[in-house]
Parts: structure tokens; sequence; C-alpha cells
């Protein structure tokens, strides 16, 4: 790391140790360009980057310093469907089609469970549903039977150390549809339960899933009013 001028650090010394710290955390090599450095001698330009920064610290600490148990998630932020892969530190992302409503990955042995609380008229019957804000029933995806791989990696986690995680949205269609509330872990409780689908005539099974931590109030009722 090339220390930076006097001047940039009697007036920016955060910059600076910002440096210093990441190389010395052993993330990657970091430096000042010069050219930042000579135009961090501008005390106008140098407090833009001071207020850039600083909006980026209080952004962080507010929405993601206060992280869900050993996860990258914080409760009751919303992620994308491309967010969740990378945070789980999958090898590739997954679009929404080839996720299909939850995915289990071998790597990390993770299940996300994305669920449209509200359906869209005409959609396939997915009856997810909460029973109260620390209970819900989901169901599979389909044809399954409850024999499945599905169902072993769901009601074996314990044993295979297998981590499922909530992602609830209202509805595909709101304005912010491509995001979910991410509402914690989950386990499965009790026994699958055998279903036909009335459409298709498919296999599939409802699930018991209880919440690791009980949903907040305002998102409760949000997502299911």
């Amino acid at each position: 790391v090339r220390p930076a001028s006097r001047g940039m650090q009697e007036t920016t010394p955060f910059i600076n140790q910002a440096a210093l710290t990441l190389s010395s955390g052993g993330w990657f090599d970091v430096y000042i360009a010069s050219d930042f450095e000579n135009h961090l001698n501008n005390r106008e330009f140098c407090e833009m980057v001071q207020e850039i920064i600083q909006y980026g610290i209080r952004r962080y600490q507010n929405m993601y310093a206060r992280r869900y148990k050993d996860t990258n998630f914080e409760l009751y932020q919303k992620y994308t469907y491309e967010d969740v892969c990378r945070l789980l530190n999958w090898d590739k992302n997954m679009n929404a089609q080839n996720i299909g409503g939850y995915f289990y990955d071998k790597t990390t042995r993770t299940m996300p469970v994305f669920i449209n609380y509200v359906k869209d008229e005409g959609s396939i019957a997915y009856e997810d549903r909460f029973l109260s804000p620390s209970k819900l029933i989901a169901l599979s995806k389909h044809p399954r039977k409850i024999t499945s791989n599905d169902a072993v990696h769901i009601y074996n986690a314990k044993e295979e150390g297998n981590r499922i995680y909530l992602f609830v949205r209202k509805s595909k269609d709101d304005k912010e549809s491509k995001e979910f509330y991410f509402l914690g872990e989950i386990h499965a409780v009790g026994e699958p339960n055998p279903i036909t689908m009335e459409a298709t005539k498919d296999d599939a099974f409802e699930i018991m899933y209880h919440l690791d931590t009980v949903v907040r109030e305002d998102v409760y009722e949000y997502l299911t009013t």
C-alpha cells in the first residue's frame, strides 16, 4: 500500500486508513491512485468523497450490519433471486424458472424457499399460507411424492446439515416484484401431507414449517391482508 500524501492525510485520514485495513486484512492489494490522490487535495472534491463514504457506511449500518445468525442476510430486508444465490455463495445464479419455488444446493447444503403469497387468477393453485406468524404451510413442487429427494432434504435437514431459509413477497405483480422479504430460517415439522393437484392431477405434498423467528407484526399484516 502506498501511503497517501500528507495533505490528503490531514483532510481525509479515514480513506488512507481504510486502504491499510483492507490490505492488512489480506483481502486484496489496495492502493490510492495518483490521479485520485491529487483530486483529494481539492477541498470541495474531498468533501464530496467524504459524504459518499459516510452515506455508504450509514446505509450498511442501517440495512445490512445486523446479520441473521451466521448468514449474509438481515431479517425483513428484501432480496432478488440473484441476491440470494450470491449471498448463499452458490457457484452460479439460478433463474426463477429453474428454482421453481425452492432449490437445494448440494455444495452449500442450503435451500431457499421462495413464496408468492397472493397468487394470480388462473395460476397454479399453490396454496401456501401462514397459520400464524410462526407457522407456514407450503406446497412442494409437482410432480413430487413424499419419498422424493425434495422431501428427504426438507425433513432430514438436521441429519444432513441442511439450512432452509424463507423468502416471501406478496405478489409477483407488485411494483417491487423482483424482491422477497427475508423471514429467517425454517424447519419442517411433523410429516409431509400427500395431495393431488386438482388441475394437473400431479402428486405433491404439503409441508408444515416452523419459523425460527416470529414474523414482525407489520410485515405479517402486509403479506397476509
